[in-house]
């Protein structure tokens, strides 16, 4: 049965209600708990492959099931490309995942990567440089949303905020009028949700990047997960409240939530401030790789990073704390106290690819005071 999602209203009241009947019968994969948020070092000259799978391994032994093709047999991969080249979703992390999911019974062809623009994913290096909307990664399928193939008419986000002229200009003007098939009914109204993520996959995973932005406070997995996974989203940067709001909205629908499993970022390269787009000067690098079903944790973790480059540059903090956590928290979608996150730091042993083990580090409570929240 289809659910027209056509106010806000329905998004919330969606959120509290139990799993459906067809989602039990599949066999999701279960969350982690929430605010359990794993790290992982980065070894050097290792191509990511032994991180992540420290990372599955130490999420399926939590959960006590692996993350094997169930009734779909295919599984998604949100990438971050927004901010350049620079900055988008590292291709060693993007290589890693996907061979993480060959060695678990997905073929390539059933690994399917997501992103918003086919122009961005080919300056990423992800989509092939061909015209086309639809090509490959290494065997796995690329989907462009803004090709407008990858939508389902009466799944999407409703709002009342105009479009943006550069990011949906054929809504103004009667621009491109016949061309699109997704023309009919108040498609300014409308930001369509990936259907690939709703419809063909067992279960998806969230490659974000870590940056600064003006209208989010800070661009992360909650972002990504939500506004660069829909069409017509610039119209909800105009300000905080509704770009914090959009955000935890889109995330809360159930359908879009449910096979939302796994969210990592890498803090090889992110960027305190400029953001989004890429500027070197303001970027930082550590050698470690976060893991965790809670993007309002690991955005939170990422905040106070991104805050702490800031103060030490002379740059003003990001206060009060983005909007979008405790918006996304109250709709149960994460945690964002410190005193409630709970980071636990697992060890390599054998960084071999044939051979790699890991060991659980030690738990730490991050308890130092929170950031005022207006």
């Amino acid at each position: 049965m289809l659910f027209r999602w056509i106010c806000g209203a329905l998004i919330l009241l969606g959120v509290f209600l139990a799993p459906s009947l067809a989602s039990a019968q599949e066999g999701l994969p279960p969350r982690a708990p929430l605010g359990l948020v794993w790290e992982v070092p980065l070894l050097e000259g290792e191509l990511y492959y032994s991180e992540v799978s420290a990372l599955v391994e130490a999420y399926e032994a939590k959960v006590g099931t692996s993350l094997a093709p169930r009734q779909r047999g295919k599984v998604g991969i949100k990438v971050n490309t927004r901010s350049g080249r620079g900055l988008s979703t590292p291709l060693q992390l993007l290589r890693a995942v996907i061979e993480v999911f060959e060695a678990r019974g997905f073929a390539r062809e059933s690994i399917l990567i997501v992103d918003y623009s086919a122009h961005q994913l080919r300056q990423a290096g992800i989509m092939p440089s061909i015209s086309s909307d639809l090509g490959d990664f290494e065997g796995c399928p690329v989907y462009a949303l803004d090709s407008e193939q990858h939508y389902d008419l009466d799944w999407f986000y409703d709002s009342p905020l105009p479009p943006s002229l550069n990011q949906e200009p054929q809504l103004f003007g009667g621009l491109g009028r016949g061309s699109s098939a997704l023309e009919a009914g108040a498609k300014e109204r409308k930001s369509f949700l990936a259907a690939p993520l709703l419809f063909e996959v067992d279960f998806w995973v969230n490659l974000a990047v870590g940056v600064d932005d003006a209208a989010l406070g800070v661009d992360g997995a909650l972002a990504n997960a939500t506004l660069w996974n829909v069409s017509n989203s610039q119209r909800f940067l105009g300000n905080e409240a509704t770009a914090s709001s959009a955000v935890a909205e889109i995330a809360a629908i159930p359908e879009l939530r449910e096979r939302m499993l796994l969210h990592f970022i890498s803090l090889d390269r992110y960027q305190y401030i400029g953001g989004p787009r890429f500027k070197s000067r303001y970027s930082r690098s550590e050698p470690l790789l976060w893991m965790s079903s809670d993007p309002v944790a690991i955005d939170r973790l990422l905040c106070d990073r991104i805050n702490k480059h800031r103060l030490l540059d002379g740059f003003p903090e990001i206060s009060p704390l983005p909007r979008q956590l405790p918006f996304a928290a109250s709709l149960g979608l994460g945690v964002f106290e410190k005193s409630r996150i709970r980071l636990q730091r697992l060890a390599l042993v054998a960084p071999a690819k044939s051979d790699q083990s890991f060991s659980e580090g030690y738990d730490e409570i991050l308890s130092n005071r929170d950031s005022e929240i207006e």
